[in-house]
């Protein structure tokens, strides 16, 4: 997230780029709309736009285009933070301690056995006893 000083660093650098494109609005517009953003995506997108002979506003930057491809690094993200589970479904998850592995574990080792209608049959006789003694209490 860009704060207002970075904000007006990027509309005086759009600026310079393109002395059409009046400081106070470029401020204005990059608040509103680009706020959200990381600071280095949002001036590679920007310095793009402004030095494309095609964009004739900046707000050309609020459409898809290859300026927002322009803030990857070359060859895509890698995330080298931590291995990854290897597992379908789990990429989420560090490999060293993924929460789906140890759950799905958690679950094999609980399966309950199967009851019979019997046992069934019998509790629902135990619950039926009970109440009869608790309404004659």
């Amino acid at each position: 997230m860009i704060d207002r000083t970075e904000i007006e660093r990027l509309a005086n650098a759009a600026h310079a780029l393109r002395p059409d494109w009046p400081v106070k609005s470029l401020c204005t517009w990059l608040a509103r709309d680009h706020a959200h953003r990381a600071y280095r995506d949002v001036a590679v997108a920007l310095s793009w736009i402004a030095t494309d002979p095609q964009s004739q506003t900046p707000k050309r930057m609020n459409e898809l285009g290859p300026w927002w491809n322009a803030t990857q690094p070359a060859g895509g993200y890698t995330d080298v933070r931590f291995e990854r589970c290897p597992e379908p479904g789990h990429k989420s998850y560090p490999a060293h301690n993924c929460g789906a592995c140890r759950s799905e574990a958690v679950e094999s080792v609980r399966e309950l056995e199967p009851v019979d209608s019997e046992t069934y049959t019998n509790g629902a006789a135990l619950v039926r006893a009970a109440l009869e003694e608790a309404r004659k209490r």
